[in-house]
C-alpha cells in the first residue's frame, strides 16, 4: 500500500488545480502472499479529495518566514478546486478499516466526526501541510477526540519543509513531523532526526472488543493498533538497483473503486447468508442481478456492464458448487475459491479474491 499527497496542474485556463490524497492498494488481497504470487494485475487507486483551501494570515507568514515572497498584510488563499465533500473508507478485512482526513477535515467535528464515528475506523490517517506535530498543538487535540470516541488510532503527518520553516519568534525549529495517538498507549511525537531520510514507525495489532448501546453482548471481532517502535532510516552509499527503473503504462483497472465497493457488499451479504440462512441465497443472487425491481423503486442506477459481469460470475461460482456437491454450504464454497485456476482472466480472479477474503473475514467473526 502506498499513500501520498498529489497536486495536479489544471488542464484548462479557468480550472483550478486539484489537490488530494492518493491511495494505491496492491491487488494481492491474500494474507502472506509472496511477491512471486503476483499475476501482473495493476493496483487499485482510491482518491480522497482535499475539501478546504489553506490560507495564510499575517501571523502565519511571519511564523513560516514567507514574508520575502508573500506580503504579510494580505490574506493568501490556496488556489485549488473544492469538490463536493466525500469521505472514502477502505476496509482491509479482519475488522481493519482506514479513513483519510486531510488537514481541516480532522477538525470538522460537526460535519465529519458523525460519519467517522458511525463507521468506527481502525486508523485515521491525516496528512497535513502544517508545522511540527507537537502534542500541544491543534492536531493532537482533535486526534484525542477520535482516539477517545470511537477509539480509533490517529496518525498525522506533515511536510518536513514546513516543519523546518515553522520558527515562531524566540523558538527553534522542531523536527517533529508526525503524531500518533491510540487508545492503548496514548500519544507519541514522531521526529525526523538530523541525517535521516525517513522514519520507520512500527505498530502492533491486537483483537479488540466491539460494544454497542442497544443491549447486544460485546464481541471480540475488531482490531486495534498501538505503537511499539520508531526507527530512523538513513540512506546508504550503495547505488539502488531501481535507479534505471522505467515505469510501465498503467492498464485500465478491472473495476472502479465504487464498483469494487458494491461487489464487496454483495460478497459480504452472500457470506452471511451462507452462514445463517442458506435457503435465501438464490433470492439474494436474483436481487443482485441487473433489472431488479428494487433498484427502480429506490432510484438506484443499474450496475455497469463490468459490474454486472462480476455479479454473473458470483452466481455461476455459487451454482457450480451447488451442482457438484448436491447442497451448498459455507465450507464447500470457500474450498472452491481456494482452487488454482490459471486460465481465468483478471476480472474473474479479482472476484474470487474478494469472495475469498470476505468469507475468511466472516469465518473469523
Amino acid at each position: 500500500m502506498l499513500i501520498t499527497g498529489v497536486r495536479q496542474r489544471s488542464s484548462q485556463p479557468q480550472q483550478l488545480p486539484g489537490n488530494w490524497v492518493h491511495l494505491g492498494v496492491s491487488p494481492r488481497l491474500e494474507k502472506g502472499a509472496s511477491a512471486q504470487s503476483s499475476t501482473g494485475e495493476q493496483w487499485f487507486h482510491v482518491r480522497q479529495n482535499k475539501h478546504h483551501r489553506w490560507s495564510l494570515d499575517e501571523n502565519q507568514i511571519y511564523q513560516y518566514h514567507l514574508g520575502g515572497a508573500l506580503h504579510p498584510q494580505i490574506r493568501w488563499w490556496e488556489a485549488m478546486e473544492v469538490p463536493r465533500r466525500a469521505v472514502q473508507f477502505v476496509e482491509l478485512g479482519d475488522g481493519i478499516t482506514l479513513v483519510f482526513l486531510i488537514c481541516e477535515d480532522l477538525a470538522q467535528i460537526d460535519n465529519v466526526a458523525e460519519v467517522v464515528r458511525s463507521v468506527g475506523p481502525t486508523l485515521i490517517y491525516a496528512p497535513l501541510l502544517d508545522g511540527p506535530q507537537l502534542s500541544s498543538r491543534w492536531a493532537a487535540r482533535y486526534a484525542s477526540v477520535f482516539a477517545d470516541d470511537p477509539g480509533s488510532a490517529v496518525a498525522t503527518l506533515t511536510s518536513y519543509g514546513m516543519v523546518q520553516r515553522c520558527r515562531p519568534h524566540g523558538r527553534d525549529a522542531s523536527p517533529v513531523v508526525g503524531l500518533w495517538k491510540d487508545p492503548v498507549r496514548g500519544l507519541r511525537e514522531v521526529s525526523l532526526e538530523p541525517g535521516a531520510q525517513a522514519v520507520l514507525f512500527t505498530t502492533c495489532g491486537g483483537r479488540a472488543t466491539r460494544r454497542s448501546a442497544d443491549g447486544r453482548h460485546p464481541v471480540d471481532n475488531v482490531t486495534e493498533y498501538f505503537d511499539v517502535a520508531v526507527y530512523q532510516v538513513r540512506a546508504g552509499a550503495a547505488k539502488s538497483p531501481l535507479s534505471h527503473f522505467q515505469p510501465t503504462t498503467l492498464a485500465p483497472s478491472a473495476l472502479e473503486s465504487d464498483e469494487l465497493t458494491i461487489l464487496a457488499g454483495w460478497a459480504e451479504a452472500l457470506a452471511e447468508a451462507l452462514v445463517y440462512d442458506p435457503e435465501c441465497v438464490e433470492a439474494l443472487l436474483a436481487d443482485a442481478q441487473k433489472n431488479s425491481p428494487w433498484r427502480v423503486k429506490l432510484g438506484i442506477p443499474e450496475p455497469s456492464p463490468r459490474l454486472s459481469q462480476t455479479i454473473d460470475f458470483v452466481s455461476q461460482a455459487v451454482r457450480g458448487v451447488a451442482s457438484q456437491n448436491g447442497n451448498l454450504s459455507f465450507d464447500a464454497f470457500h474450498i472452491s475459491l481456494l482452487e488454482d485456476r490459471p486460465a481465468e482472466d483478471a476480472l474473474d480472479r479479482l472476484v474470487r479474491r474478494v469472495l475469498r477474503s470476505t468469507l475468511e473475514q466472516v469465518r473469523t467473526q
